[in-house]
């Protein structure tokens, strides 16, 4: 169940205090990088979802909700040097929350500190991030309900058979084979991980709503209990995951 998972998750928190530490210092440079992008000249826009009664931002690799977001089409025609400070600094959020969700989830793993984990989680981030940055799912409109209840649905299939993959990146497994095992380890979970994308997906975009320190503050409260609980669930369906070894094999 949900409840269970997210009292584990709350409880290895309390036994271990540091699980914050990483994900606090990212929270500063998602607060900042916030204020920048407000008082640079560059475009600049707010997440559509923020003019939303209720809104799930939920990402598949922990992390926060920024309350400003830098369009792709506004880099283009900049100067070098505005060029360059943008991309910069998009770069160096990212660097933040990815070595953030590293440290946090080996941690919470008690899995050995690995280069080569490190650089497929924080490309793993890059790309989907810059996934979404370029089809910018928000801005899509559908006329029909049927089809956009069929739409949610099948986000919400893909999101389950993903949770796993960013705790199996941590472990050392390469990228099919993360995802392999991160889609039979989510089969007999799928309940608890609709839940859980719903609770994470939700807190994370309502404490954005927080004026100036939104950003900062879901990517503090929700990105390590959400970390917390990707090791959790592991640990939970180690038996699961051995067996996906041995056929592998």
């Amino acid at each position: 169940m949900p409840v269970t998972v997210l009292r584990e998750a709350g409880s290895r928190i309390r036994h271990d205090p540091a699980l914050v530490g990483p994900f606090a210092v990212a929270g500063l440079f998602v607060m900042l990088a916030d204020l920048l992008r407000e008082f640079d000249p560059i475009p600049v826009a707010t997440p559509v979802s923020f003019g939303h009664t209720f809104s799930i931002q939920y990402s598949i690799v922990p992390k926060g909700t920024a309350r400003t977001i830098r369009h792709i089409n506004a880099l283009f025609d900049l100067r070098d040097p505005y060029l360059l400070g943008a991309v910069a600094l998009e770069l160096l959020v990212l660097l933040a929350v990815g070595l953030a969700g590293w440290l946090t989830i080996t941690r919470a793993l008690r899995v050995e500190r690995r280069l080569d984990s490190l650089a497929r989680y924080i490309g793993f981030l890059f790309v989907v991030t810059l996934l979404f940055r370029i089809m910018d799912f928000q801005t899509i409109t559908v006329g029909s309900l049927l089809l956009f209840i069929l739409m949610v649905l099948a986000a919400f299939l893909v999101l389950i058979r993903l949770f796993f993959l960013p705790g199996l990146l941590v472990r050392g497994c390469r990228y099919t084979t993360a995802l392999q095992k991160s889609i039979r380890t989510a089969v007999g979970e799928r309940w608890t991980l609709f839940c859980l994308i719903i609770v994470f997906g939700f807190a994370s975009w309502g404490l954005a709503q927080v004026p100036i320190v939104g950003g900062g503050l879901s990517t503090v409260v929700v990105a390590p209990i959400h970390a917390v609980s990707i090791a959790v669930l592991l640990d939970r369906n180690s038996a699961v995951i051995v067996r996906a070894d041995s056929r592998s094999g």
